[in-house]
């Protein structure tokens, strides 16, 4: 409980599951063969400007399997931005790929995008995936929940 007086930080917390990459190993297939691609759009609809902190928590790299259980992996800085008033920007497989050190297309890479900010956003996720053999693609969009933490 804070004390009286004492100023308290509220701060909104997005997790973004990320697909990017081919999955084309038949040894350890993490999900079905295809070619897969995630874009994250943050949508700043306030008229402030928004400080945002991103974070990675990667579960597979580049084809490899880092955090399976009984293994796990913490978060990693991805990188700080602050984001005008009512404005957007995106991160996708192509960004994600950088970070990564890979080039494209890559192997299959999984894990979370964890967004951080000082005021609440529109966070969207938009997955596609096609189908390797025939090239069938599909696609889903979902509307991201934040937490509202105050501490």
């Amino acid at each position: 409980m804070a004390k009286l007086g004492t100023l308290r930080k509220t701060q909104f917390i997005y997790s973004v599951k990320f697909v990017c990459g081919i999955q084309d190993n038949p040894k350890e297939p993490v999900v079905r063969p295809g070619i897969y691609s995630t874009d994250i759009n943050i949508f700043n609809f306030n008229n402030v400007k928004v400080s945002i902190v991103k974070k990675i928590v990667p579960l597979v790299v580049k084809g490899e399997v880092v955090g399976r259980e009984p293994k796990y992996v913490e978060k990693v800085k991805f990188e700080n931005i602050v984001l005008p008033p009512e404005s957007a920007t995106m991160d996708d497989c192509v960004k994600i790929a950088r970070f990564f050190n890979a080039s494209l297309p890559m192997p299959i890479s999984i894990g979370f995008l964890e967004i951080i900010s000082n005021k609440e956003l529109d966070i969207t996720a938009v997955y596609t995936v096609s189908d390797i053999k025939y090239g069938h693609v599909s696609m889903h969009v979902n509307l991201i929940p934040g937490r509202k933490v105050t501490y």
